[in-house]
């Protein structure tokens, strides 16, 4: 019976090694093929993440292989070491036994009736015939050989016992080999695709982040056309002196496609006084930096999406990239890469278009979860800034709080 277990757990090693070795050698993506689109990406993601799985629970039964393997290995260890011991123990009775034997013999041999004499008066002080002394004699000789006998027969069946142990002990070490092998495969396949999968992510954020990219560069492009737009409508508004910017925003086409040249408009309108407001914005040093909070502003009103960077959401990290973007500046759609990507600044030297780092532990594990962006005046007075908070909430002017804060930072004009 353990023989056929060990046959067992040989055979399940070595089919395992087979699969794995046939799924090592699966077939890879060729060469010069067309760049793969997201939904693709994230279907190959999907079927390597089932593949891990199954990978996983490969790698446990080779586990379990290998731990019975041991296991059997190691109770057969046991019985040939004890086997042993008493194939000694037997060795010893066996040649104490012989010696015996042969003393007696060459002592009747030599001695004859003295020694069988001798011998009966050792055995018994009520012995007084010969022949029956001679007797004992006899008898005792041959119990004495009938004993080396049943010792040799014993020797015997501990060396038979000894090399069927020897042949387990072959079969378990061959099984602990295969299970060991099977499983070192299947640690190696499972690394494979966890490095595959690492991979694929890898291009998913890629592509994602080229769109993402495509899409900041299209807004701007809508930003700057919005701005032109504004410009010269309040332009022929003065000249003809009978529309007013108040009239064209609130005449304007309200779809989607308007709403950024709608909020511009009511940015200049707000500038320009017309709505007997103080403008929102401190001008600084830096055009980008104000070109980035114009941006920003744009974007007032937008909900709150996370991973989004487009007008129909955006998230904190979206909204500084898509603003800083309009400016002419590429940064990544991540808080903790935007916290990297920029040079630090003094919080007594924030300019308008700055950057807010925070860190929030209930966000994620990035030493920066959350980003903001400095306006310096506005609603909320020298002090304002404008971000998208969370989700449920709109992109807004909030003041500046310092609870969370890591420090800030200012995007690298090229």
């Amino acid at each position: 019976m353990l023989h056929l277990r060990l046959r067992a757990l040989v055979a399940a090693a070595t089919s395992a090694t087979l699969v794995l070795g046939w799924a090592t050698n699966a077939p890879a993506t060729p060469l010069g093929s067309p760049a793969p689109s997201v939904s693709s990406l994230q279907s190959q993601a999907k079927a390597l993440e089932a593949d891990i799985s199954s990978d996983t629970e490969a790698e446990m039964i080779a586990g379990e292989h290998f731990d019975n393997a041991n296991v059997q290995l190691s109770a057969a260890d046991a019985r040939l070491s004890v086997l042993r011991k008493d194939l000694v123990s037997e060795q010893v009775k066996t040649n104490r036994a012989k010696a015996h034997l042969r003393s007696a013999a060459v002592a009747a041999y030599v001695f004859g009736d003295s020694a069988a004499a001798q011998f009966g008066a050792e055995l018994t002080n009520s012995v007084l015939d010969a022949g029956t002394v001679d007797t004992y004699a006899g008898v005792a000789t041959g119990q004495l050989h009938s004993a080396v006998v049943a010792l040799q027969g014993d020797e015997q069946r501990l060396q038979t016992s000894e090399a069927t142990e020897a042949t387990t002990i072959r079969e378990a070490g061959a099984a602990v080999a295969a299970a060991a092998q099977a499983r070192a495969q299947a640690e190696s396949l499972a690394s494979s695709r966890q490095a595959a999968l690492h991979q694929v992510k890898g291009q998913i954020a890629q592509v994602i982040l080229e769109q993402e990219r495509a899409r900041a560069a299209a807004f701007a492009a809508r930003a700057r056309a919005a701005r032109a737009k504004a410009e010269r409508e309040q332009a022929a508004a003065d000249a003809e002196g009978s529309v007013s910017v108040i009239d064209a925003i609130e005449n304007a086409d309200p779809s989607a496609a308007n709403i950024a040249a709608v909020n511009e408009a009511t940015a200049i309108a707000n500038s320009a006084g017309s709505l007997d407001e103080p403008a929102l914005q401190e001008v600084g040093t830096s055009p980008a930096g104000n070109a980035a909070v114009q941006a920003a502003e744009l974007m007032l009103g937008i909900p709150y999406v996370w991973g989004g960077a487009s007008s129909s959401g955006v998230d904190c990290s979206g909204m500084t990239m898509l603003a800083w973007a309009a400016a002419g500046v590429a940064l990544t759609h991540s808080a903790w890469y935007q916290y990297r990507e920029t040079t630090p600044v003094s919080l007594t030297a924030l300019e308008p278009g700055d950057l807010l780092f925070y860190y929030f532990p209930n966000d994620g594990q990035d030493p920066v979860t959350h980003v903001a962006m400095f306006v310096g005046q506005g609603p909320y007075g020298t002090q304002t800034i404008i971000q998208a908070p969370e989700t449920g909430l709109e992109v807004s002017y909030a003041p500046m709080y310092y609870p969370g804060l890591v420090g800030a930072g200012r995007p690298v004009v090229g």
